[in-house]
Order: C-alpha cells, then sequence, then structure tokens
C-alpha cells in the first residue's frame, strides 16, 4: 500500500570556533559587506546510540537529529579542501550576515530560499549537479553577529525542491541486512566504498547482483547513470538501486538530501518512475577497521525504499522550496547564541585543549583524573632540547604551572632542535632560554603560568671562592624554594654534577623527581624513590639502619654510582661540550618522561607506587603501574623496564647525605662543592683516616662510605695470590 514518502528535516550543529571565525571574518574581511560568503559544513550517515539499561533491561538504541554539521574548518570555502571525518558529505553554505539586528529580522526569508532553489534547479539542468552531487544540497545561514557582547543571531536553512504531489512510498522500508542475500554481501559493500570516492559524493547509482557471491556490486557516481542503473530493470539477476549518504537514523523516513535527488532523478531520468533507493547510513563502519559479515549484521543501520517518482509534467509547481530550520518546539523562529563568556579567544584555547583530554574519558580512559594532572606544579631543570620538547608534552596534557630553570642563552644552533625558540631568540647574544621557553609558553597557551629563572646550579667539584660565596647561597636558597614550591621536579640538563643538588633537594622534600639523560642513540628515562615519611631519614648525624623501609626505596639517577659526581665539564672538546645525540631522540625520551609522570600521578600510591611486576597483568592505575627506569635503543628499537633499589652508600639520596644537609645545610654544600672533608660530619671516616680526606676519594665519597668500601676492596685485592703458572689450571 503506497503512502506519502516523509523525510528526516536536518538540524545544525555548530562548534564554538566556528562563531570566533565569524568575528574574524566580520572584523576583517566582510566589515560592512552583506554579500554572501561561502563556508563548509558536512553530514554523514546516521545512527542510533545504544543506551544502556539497568541489569534487567535490555540496551535500546535511540535515533538522534540528523545532523548537519559546521565547525572551525568552514572558512576554507574552497569545495573539496576541508578536512572531513572519513564516508562524511562536504556541502556548500551560504552566509547571509547582516550589519544590524533589524536587518537580520527584515530580510526576506522565502526570497531566500528560492533563490536557493533556482540555483538547485540550474545545477540539475546544466548537468553540474550530476558532475557534484554535493551542489544538491547547499545550506544557508542568515546570521547577525553582535560583537560587543559576544552575541549570534542567525537561523539556517536546508532549501529542498518539494514535490506537489508527493513521491510515495509503495512498500515498507527493508533493512539492508534483510535486502542481501547473504551477510558477507555488506562486508562486500563496505569494502567498495572504501576503495572509491562515491560516498563522499553523497550520491551514487547500484547495481546488487544476489547471484553473485564474488562480486556482489557494482557502485560508482551518477554520472555513471546509463552504464551502472541502465532502465532499472533486473538484468542477469542485478538490482539496480539510486543510493545517497542518509543522515537520518529514523527507522522508517529517508533524511532530507533525498528531496533534492529524487528532483534530480525526475529531471534527468524521467524514465525512472519506480526506484529502489538505498539509504546508505553506515558511514562510520567506514572509519573503522574490517568488520565481519556476522557483526554487520547486527550494526547495520541502512535501509531500502521502493519509491514512486512523481514526473515534471505532474508538478502543480515547479519550484516550491521549504528548508528553514525548526526549534526544538517545531517552531520556525531564528536563533541565539551567547558566547560572551567563551568568545575571548583564550578562552576558547583552554576550552579546545581540555576537550581534547575530556574525550579520553568518554570510552578510553574513562577514570582518568584530569584535574590532578593539570593541577600538577612542574620544575624543569634544563630549558634545552629535553626541557622543551618535555614542556610542550606537559602543556599537551594540561598542566597550568611550569617553571624552567637554566643558566643558557639561545644560540643559533638552537632553534632547529628546541621547539620552544625560534631564530628572533638567538640574536644579540641571544635571550636567557629559561625566560625565553616561559615567553614562548605563554604564546602558545595564554592561560597557563610559567616562569623562567636565569640560574647556574653549584655542583660538586666545581669550587666556589670567597666572593662567590653571598651569591651561591641565595642559588641554593631560591633553588630549594622552588624544589619545595612544586610537585615533579624533571632534571634534564646536560652533565651529571648539575642534577646532584636537585637531586638531594627533590630527596629532602619527597618530590617526584624525574630524570633523563641521553646518549648518541639511547635514553634513559627514570624516577627516584620517594621517602614514605621524614623520619625515614634516620636520626640526624646517623646513617639509617639496613633492615628499614629504606631498603626497598627506589634508587635514584646516582644510586647505581660507585663514584661520586665531580666537575665532568672542564678540559672538554667540541663534540664533548655538546649534546651529540640523534634529533629524533629528544622528543621520544621527554615523551616517555612525562608518561611515566602521568601514570604516577593516576596511580593511587602516587610517588610511592611499586613498579610493574614481571608478567603482572592488573594494576590500581588508570594507565597501570609505573615502572622504575625505561631504557630505550635507537638500534634495533628496543626499549627495555630496569628496577634498582636505592643504595645506603648513595652521594645524593642516602639518609648520610640528607642528614648531614638537614644538620649543616649550606656548609654541607660547600664542603661537596669543594671537596673539603671535616670529621665531625663523617665519623667513621675520621676514625680510619683522621681528619683529612684521601687524596684519592671525594668529599661525598667519604662521608656516604664509598671510600670506605673502595679501600676495602683495594685491600681484599692485595691479598688475593694470583698465579701465573700453567700447572695451576685445572684440566677440563
Amino acid at each position: 500500500m503506497s503512502e506519502t514518502l516523509r523525510f528526516e528535516a536536518f538540524s545544525s550543529m555548530v562548534e564554538p570556533e566556528f562563531w570566533s571565525g565569524l568575528a574574524h571574518h566580520k572584523l576583517h574581511s566582510a566589515r560592512l559587506d552583506t554579500a554572501r560568503a561561502v563556508v563548509r559544513g558536512e553530514f554523514s550517515g546516521g545512527r542510533r546510540h545504544a543506551v544502556r539499561g539497568s541489569s534487567t533491561e535490555p540496551t535500546q538504541r535511540l535515533a538522534v537529529p540528523a545532523r548537519l554539521r559546521v565547525n572551525q574548518g568552514a572558512w576554507e570555502a574552497v569545495q573539496g579542501n576541508t578536512q572531513q571525518q572519513t564516508g562524511a558529505v562536504g556541502v556548500n553554505g551560504y552566509l547571509h550576515n547582516t550589519n544590524t539586528i533589524e536587518e537580520f529580522k527584515k530580510r526576506d526569508k522565502g526570497e531566500l530560499l528560492r533563490d536557493a532553489g533556482a540555483e538547485i534547479l540550474e545545477a540539475i539542468r546544466s548537468g553540474r549537479a550530476t558532475q557534484t552531487p554535493e551542489l544538491l544540497w547547499p545550506f544557508l545561514l542568515l546570521s547577525f553577529a553582535d560583537l560587543k557582547k559576544y552575541h549570534f543571531y542567525h537561523w539556517f536553512a536546508f532549501p529542498a525542491v518539494t514535490a506537489d504531489p508527493p513521491d510515495m512510498a509503495t512498500e515498507p522500508p527493508a533493512p539492508l541486512s534483510s535486502f542481501v542475500s547473504r551477510s558477507s554481501d555488506l562486508e562486500h559493500l563496505l569494502t567498495t566504498f572504501a576503495g572509491t570516492s562515491v560516498c563522499a559524493q553523497g550520491a551514487f547509482v547500484a547495481r546488487y547482483y544476489p547471484s553473485n557471491a564474488g562480486n556482489p556490486w557494482r557502485v560508482g557516481p551518477l554520472s555513471e547513470w546509463s552504464e551502472i542503473y541502465g532502465c532499472g530493470k533486473t538484468e542477469n539477476g542485478g538490482i539496480a538501486l539510486l543510493g545517497f549518504v542518509d543522515p537520518s537514523s529514523h527507522s522508517t523516513r529517508p533524511g532530507w538530501p533525498l528531496r533534492n535527488l529524487l528532483t534530480w532523478l525526475r529531471h534527468c531520468h524521467p524514465e525512472a518512475t519506480n526506484v529502489n533507493i538505498l539509504c546508505f547510513r553506515d558511514t562510520a563502519l567506514l572509519a573503522g577497521g574490517p568488520v565481519d559479515g556476522a557483526t554487520l549484521v547486527q550494526q547495520c543501520e541502512s535501509i531500502v525504499l521502493r519509491v514512486s517518482v512523481t514526473s515534471v509534467a505532474s508538478l502543480t509547481s515547479e519550484c516550491q522550496v521549504s528548508g528553514w530550520e525548526r526549534n526544538e518546539k517545531q517552531k520556525l523562529v531564528p536563533r541565539i547564541v551567547n558566547l560572551s563568556s567563551t568568545m575571548d579567544p583564550v578562552r576558547l584555547a583552554e576550552s579546545a585543549l581540555d576537550l581534547n583530554l575530556q574525550l579520553m574519558r568518554w570510552r578510553l580512559a574513562p577514570s582518568i583524573d584530569l584535574a590532578k594532572i593539570a593541577g600538577t606544579r612542574a620544575l624543569l631543570v634544563g630549558a634545552g632540547t629535553l626541557g622543551a620538547y618535555t614542556a610542550r608534552v606537559l602543556l599537551a596534557w594540561g598542566m597550568r604551572k611550569i617553571t624552567f630553570v637554566d643558566n643558557g642563552r639561545v644560540s643559533f644552533s638552537n632553534p632547529a632542535r628546541q621547539p620552544l625558540y625560534d631564530f628572533e631568540d638567538s640574536l644579540d647574544g641571544g635571550k636567557p632560554k629559561a625566560e625565553a621557553a616561559a615567553s614562548s609558553m605563554r604564546k602558545i597557551f595564554p592561560n597557563i603560568d610559567s616562569q623562567g629563572i636565569q640560574m647556574t646550579i653549584p655542583m660538586p667539584g666545581h669550587s666556589i671562592s670567597a666572593s662567590e660565596m653571598d651569591s651561591t647561597r641565595a642559588t641554593v636558597a631560591r633553588l630549594d624554594e622552588l624544589v619545595a614550591s612544586h610537585d615533579v621536579i624533571f632534571l634534564l640538563t646536560d652533565s651529571r654534577e648539575s642534577r646532584w643538588l636537585p637531586t638531594l633537594l627533590g630527596t629532602l622534600h619527597r618530590k617526584i623527581v624525574i630524570c633523563v639523560a641521553l646518549g648518541f642513540d639511547s635514553y634513559v628515562a627514570m624516577r627516584h624513590g620517594v621517602y614514605a615519611h621524614d623520619d625515614d631519614f634516620g636520626p640526624m648525624g646517623a646513617p639509617k639502619a639496613a633492615d628499614s623501609s629504606e631498603a626497598v626505596r627506589l634508587g635514584c639517577y646516582f644510586c647505581n654510582d660507585v663514584v661520586a659526581p665531580t666537575d665532568s665539564l672542564s678540559d672538554r672538546t667540541l663534540d664533548q661540550q655538546c649534546t651529540v645525540t640523534r634529533p629524533g631522540l629528544a622528543p621520544i625520551a621527554s615523551g616517555t618522561a612525562v608518561e611515566l609522570l602521568t601514570t604516577i600521578l593516576q596511580h593511587p600510591q602516587g610517588g610511592h607506587a611499586p613498579p610493574a611486576a614481571p608478567g603482572a597483568n592488573d594494576s590500581a592505575g588508570e594507565f597501570g603501574d609505573p615502572e622504575h627506569q625505561i631504557r630505550g635503543y635507537l638500534i634495533g628499537f628496543r626499549q627495555h623496564a630496569i628496577v634498582g633499589q636505592a643504595s645506603s652508600l648513595c652521594t645524593a639520596c642516602s639518609p648520610s647525605v640528607i642528614n648531614a644537609y638537614r644538620q649543616h645545610g649550606f656548609d654541607f654544600l660547600l664542603r661537596a662543592f669543594n671537596n673539603t672533608l671535616v670529621s665531625e660530619d663523617a665519623p667513621h671516616c675520621a676514625a680510619e683516616d683522621g681528619a683529612d680526606a684521601p687524596a684519592d676519594y671525594s668529599y661525598l665519597e667519604t662521608l656516604t662510605g664509598l671510600a670506605a668500601l673502595h679501600r676495602q676492596t683495594d685491600t681484599m685485592l692485595e691479598t688475593i695470590e694470583w698465579s701465573e703458572s700453567d700447572d695451576d689450571f685445572e684440566a677440563i
């Protein structure tokens, strides 16, 4: 039984960034010119959304409105030059932006629709619509932008040339999954669409051969009507269809684009009076990987209609046009968008950054605590290649507080390797790196709290003269203050000894410390162990007991060293003065370090989280258990996770070092910098050697017991009787 063919109307979906583009267009391009401008929009196949019920209720699939999306790419108005979602159909829109609200209200809406309908008919008659089907589906946007208040008055229209008498549906709609003979035929159809551009054009002709299991579909553009559709009759078992990308998700109603496609059909092919219409809605499946036929049967949303097309001769009027958008109450009224609180570009940038992160919570990481990441305060010791890349990844994660510490200036070799600097930064001797890095971060994201501290970090083995005493004391106090006021410390400097004092202070204040170091084609990104409590350092002036919780703490960057850090910067050749490394290594290492941090932050134990156990599949953290050390190698593109415990003889994080600093403060540091020994700081050494440090050992080695360990080793080696006689070898 035939019934009037009814259509699901379009509804507009506009991203906030589009209005920012409209404001820019009005201010810088259109000004007082009210001539229409071309913008771009897109639509894709409609799909119902699954809504999960309670444990006793089944999952429901609810229809959503047929959307035409307009986003910030709308202003790239060259046809086909915008980035579209896979399977989406791009269309032109015509913007009519008025200068006053009165002009907006008085504009003849009927005239705008009639003019658009006349253009559609002209494109059909001229054959342009056959070659470029998107000309069948233009949209109109009448607007007024109140840029003082950031109020945007607008009204969308989707012009459709209507038929009177109407086209008729002669049979109930059939799901495509039941129309085809085999489930594998659905899979073949998707494969056919994926290999051509006809789906992106929005309309196509197809012929289905149920008897041909190996190649059941032939699909082509409208221009191949004669070759594929022919007279439309069954030919060699084939069934001819006219198809389009259907944005509707209604079970029986096709989407709005079919109106103008049928207008094209009645004018260009009047002989086709009864046609099969393929309403293709499964464009979302084109973006995914291969799907088997059985799954497609369950997921397929497309339908097939049988339509009786009204002939041109039967029409009471050739150009009846409708299409102004209705609101939620189905009334024909314009709309207003109030973006006064969000239209500031800085706030838009912040919203856009947060959106990218919030999308993770939809499906991929629903329990992620983004506020914890955003609220983490990061101190980057080193603003070179590692510092620049680390800062960018931290910003991508939404961190709002990033402080740089560095003593260098931007050189001409830096901008190519360090993404926070440009050529201008290297002129006139170069800008201070830390300040230039912070300034660059504010340009990238104005809402970030980023500061640059120009500072030379005192280091073991680099003696402090009497004239430098006051400035060094102030530097230490400032660095201690910075470490205490931040949550995570990144050690990203070029030398071992420059990492020593930040490691000590990070340990003292029980901060998360992430250390990154580069070789020529290898890197290490590691976290330092964190003391659980202040009293875990042990009594002041005494080493920690070996059987305490210190024994299970993870090691720091210096824990595996058997020598103390000392001057490694003097008497170095040019290649030793620079970090010579493969250019792609720094972003890999920096990204790994930041992801290690986010894994720590998303673990309930934070910096005290244990490393991943070998073979373990469960974890309390959203991103798993954070590793201790990640060592990567570009040769062979290998990566290893390593775990190392803290050393009681460590020159940077052991209780003896921490307590010496707590007891003597700057005086202790001065002895480390100048390598001088005071016996009361190391009574275990004084009992053996008197008041002076042995010439072969540094102050830190003597303090921690490394010097004693070396002497014990030397003594043992001296007592070993080495034999050089062949007679002493045992025959095997």
